[in-house]
């Protein structure tokens, strides 16, 4: 919905693009300081209906009612100022419209808090519930259904939802809100009773369990500077992999203006003037991104499929080898973007990115849950860590909510960098080509330049995932363990 709808609907109640920009904050800072924050909390959540229930039945009630406030902002700001001045004989109306733009931007923001903890949450239940042999199913089933549903979210930008659903709403985002919060409800619904989670008794729980109100900030930072050897070589390996990703999201639908970088190329390559340009441009753009999303469901079937069957070549089709491989393939395809002219051409990149994307929201998550499945079953010769103090907390730090919330840490920072060096490539580059920085309608700079940059970043990743350290199949001292593909070795 924020993405498809959000800033349209922000700049439709005359929200400055520079405040718009601002809105979309929420995200990262949601993503910086929620899933840590839930993470530890849950993980040591002694509630009778489970440790991570609570926190997905809360977080899912702010969900639909910041949903509910973001689709009748209008509605609502009227009702707030008629309530306020109703001995008044007439209401000015700018007070109604700043009154929605506030009710709109706090129910944005809530809906970005209160999403990343259900997230989290169930993030961590993939990670509690599943056995060491079913962390990678369980993960590429999770990257499947994320994938599928943006399909399914691109596919409503072609449908009119209020000649289809009237009685939902007279407006896109009305209708297109409810109809998410009734998929949310039925979706939570069913993870809430169908899953068995085991209640953490007061007894269970650890001895120092912050009592203070910054506690568990204490706690992610004493969790930051110990995390065992392999999963700080992941995490590396995913600040520069997210480094390179970010351009390609922020910059192949720029939001602002409704387009996209293949769309872009179009209104390049193409004269302005003609009557039909405009839709013909916005179109091959929305037609990109549909083909990335629907790649990328169809290689989140086929990939995690390959590496379950382990063909021939089973020494080389590790999920190691996979992530190494995604990412070069998608460093080579942002490398690539300085030199396309053509639609057609641009269009191909961002579908095939698609590749990579299924396997950015696979084979990490897989590998975290494998790592505490591992690490936290008291056998640490299988993945050794190399210091004293690390063996010492490791027990304590690797359970899934805090390991999760650390790991997006990694992943959530590249956001603010990007947001930097995305804007001083734009003045270096206007100002080699034009002699000043030039940005009246966004267009003067290509952004291929940005996306390069992430093909760098990608290629640091790569030669970083170099290191990642895989889950053995074999211990060295003989026992019989589940490998990542769920057979037995001796």
């Amino acid at each position: 919905m924020e993405l498809a709808y959000g800033t349209p609907y922000l700049l439709s109640l005359d929200l400055s693009k520079d405040m718009t920009a601002l809105v979309w904050l929420a995200g990262p800072l949601s993503g910086l300081v929620i899933q840590p924050v839930i993470g530890a909390l849950s993980d040591r959540c002694t509630s009778p209906l489970g440790r991570r229930r609570p926190f997905i039945l809360v977080g899912g009630v702010c969900v639909c009612l910041s949903m509910l406030c973001v689709a009748y902002a209008k509605e609502l700001g009227a009702w707030v100022i008629t309530r306020r001045l109703s001995g008044r004989a007439i209401i000015p109306e700018d007070r109604e419209q700043r009154a929605a733009v506030i009710i709109a931007i706090l129910g944005f923001y809530i809906l970005d808090f209160s999403l990343n903890a259900v997230q989290a949450s169930c993030r961590a239940l993939i990670l509690d519930i599943p056995p060491l042999c079913q962390q990678q199913q369980a993960n590429a089933w999770a990257a499947r259904l994320s994938n599928g549903a943006m399909v399914v979210g691109y596919f409503t930008g072609f449908v009119d939802l209020v000649r289809v659903l009237s009685f939902l709403g007279d407006t896109q985002i009305k209708v297109f809100c409810l109809v998410a919060i009734l998929v949310f409800i039925l979706t939570v619904g069913i993870t809430c009773i169908a899953t068995s989670e085991m209640v953490l008794t007061v007894d269970e729980r650890d001895e120092d369990t912050p009592k203070h109100w910054y506690g568990t900030l204490t706690y992610i930072w004493a969790i930051l500077k110990t995390l065992p050897a392999p999963i700080q070589r992941l995490c590396n390996v995913q600040f520069f992999a997210w480094l390179g990703w970010f351009p390609f999201l922020f910059y192949r639908q720029d939001m602002d203006r409704r387009t996209t970088w293949v769309s872009d190329i179009y209104f390049r390559t193409h004269p302005k003037q003609a009557p039909d340009s405009w839709t013909k441009g916005t179109r091959a753009g929305s037609l990109a991104l549909l083909l990335h999303a629907i790649v990328s469901v169809l290689s989140g079937v086929v990939l995690p499929w390959l590496a379950e069957r382990r063909p021939c070549w089973h020494r080389i089709w590790t999920i190691k080898n996979i992530y190494t491989g995604g990412t070069l393939f998608f460093s080579l395809l942002m490398l690539a973007t300085i030199f396309v002219t053509a639609v057609r051409d641009a269009t191909t990149i961002v579908a095939a990115a698609g590749i990579s994307w299924s396997i950015v929201l696979w084979i990490p998550f897989a590998l975290v849950g494998e790592y505490i499945n591992t690490l936290g079953a008291n056998t640490p010769r299988q993945l050794p860590t190399p210091t004293s103090q690390q063996s010492e907390f490791q027990e304590e730090a690797l359970s899934a909510g805090m390991v999760l919330g650390v790991h997006n840490i990694f992943i959530v920072l590249p956001q603010f960098a990007v947001a930097i060096i995305a804007s001083l490539i734009f003045r270096v580059v206007s100002w080699i080509e034009h002699g000043k920085y030039k940005d009246d309608d966004g267009s003067s700079v290509n952004v291929a330049w940005v996306l390069a940059f992430g093909g760098v970043m990608g290629l640091i990743a790569t030669v970083l995932s170099l290191r990642i350290i895989e889950v053995p199949s074999k211990p060295r001292d003989g026992r019989v363990i589940r490998t990542t593909t769920g057979r037995m070795s001796i």
